[in-house]
């Protein structure tokens, strides 16, 4: 008599995984969600430096961002009302201290290396409206990470 004759047939389950199996699926939602949401870091050498802003009506100007600490930076440009302090808040750069006071409420949105402005104070206190301004690296300036 064989030895195996009797034990109990095996239970086969349909959630079952081998490790490599596994392994395989949790490198699969790993790169998953690197892509969805690694733009949500943002490192100071990306966004430090001269940058080109293209307001909504056409307008071009030069804008030069520096990295203050930690998650801050100043955001300068000549006769600009974007210049002030901001702080990186998730994947946006919010104004936290605006040269002008009347744009407390500027709200700048990360995504694939351009920023565009996605929040400005409330009743236009300047005239303009500059949601849409679109902010990108200068041809010249390369980023080092």
């Amino acid at each position: 008599m064989d030895e195996f004759e009797n034990q109990p047939p095996r239970k086969t389950s349909w959630f079952r995984f081998s490790l490599r199996s596994l392994l395989i699926l949790m490198l699969l939602i790993a790169v998953y969600l690197a892509g969805r949401y690694g733009d949500r870091h943002v490192f100071p050498s990306q966004l430090s430096g001269a940058w080109q802003a293209t307001l909504p009506h056409g307008f071009v100007r030069t804008v030069t961002v520096t990295h203050l600490e930690e998650d801050r930076f100043l955001l300068t440009s000549g006769g600009s009302v974007f210049n002030g302090v901001y702080q990186w808040q998730g994947d946006r750069l919010v104004i936290i201290q605006p040269d002008d006071k009347r744009m407390k409420g500027l709200t700048w949105k990360w995504s694939d290396g351009t920023m565009t402005l996605i929040g400005e104070p409330a009743g236009k206190p300047t005239g303009s409206s500059y949601l849409g301004t679109k902010v990108e690296r200068l041809e010249n300036e390369g980023s080092s990470e």
